[in-house]
C-alpha cells in the first residue's frame, strides 16, 4: 500500500470515529469513538512525520518537550 493511499485510509478512520462520536448517546460507543479518534490521529501523526528528519520534526504534543536535547 502506498503511503497516500495510508493516509487517506487514516483520514477516513478518524471522520468515521467523530461521525460515531457525534450520533451516538451510548457511553460505550463514546469510548469507543473516542478511542478510534486517538489511535487515527496517532496514525496520522505518524505517517505525516515518519519521512520527516528528527530535527525537522516537532515532537508530539503530548510528550510537551523535545526529547532530543
Amino acid at each position: 500500500m502506498m503511503e497516500g493511499d495510508e493516509l487517506e485510509r487514516a483520514q477516513h478512520e478518524l471522520e468515521d470515529a467523530y461521525r460515531l462520536f457525534n450520533f451516538t448517546s451510548d457511553p460505550r460507543l463514546i469510548d469507543e469513538a473516542i478511542l478510534r479518534m486517538r489511535s487515527a490521529e496517532m496514525r496520522l501523526d505518524y505517517l505525516t512525520h515518519a519521512a520527516m528528519e528528527p530535527a525537522q520534526a516537532k515532537p508530539l504534543p503530548w510528550l510537551g518537550h523535545d526529547i532530543s536535547q
